[in-house]
């Protein structure tokens, strides 16, 4: 989501990066995607669409099991079954970068 959002504000990205380098806000995940989601590339994933929906899911029945408000994790979710509508399920996860996109 930041992604697209930095671009469609024109933001220079490798300044944006700086940024987000140096912040609490980081993590390792934003470097080790970043190309994947520029070229739209998500061959060869390590970590498949399909198996962060099915983690997703379980993580989320146990929550509302315990009574833990988890609306935040739903709407993960739906972008996450949008991502696996068009054709992405054996893709890597970050292929959610396309369902987000205009």
């Amino acid at each position: 989501l930041s992604l697209n959002f930095v671009q469609q504000q024109g933001v220079d990205l490798e300044l944006f990066m700086d940024i987000l380098r140096k912040s609490a806000l980081y993590a390792p995940t934003f470097d080790k995607k970043l190309q994947r989601m520029l070229e739209e590339n998500y061959e060869n994933p390590n970590f498949p669409t399909k198996h962060l929906l099915k983690d997703t899911n379980l993580f989320l029945q146990e929550a509302v099991k315990m009574g833990l408000n988890a609306s935040s994790l739903a709407g993960v979710k739906a972008i996450l079954e949008a991502t696996q509508k068009l054709g992405k399920s054996n893709d890597d996860y970050s292929a959610l970068f396309t369902t987000i996109k205009p």
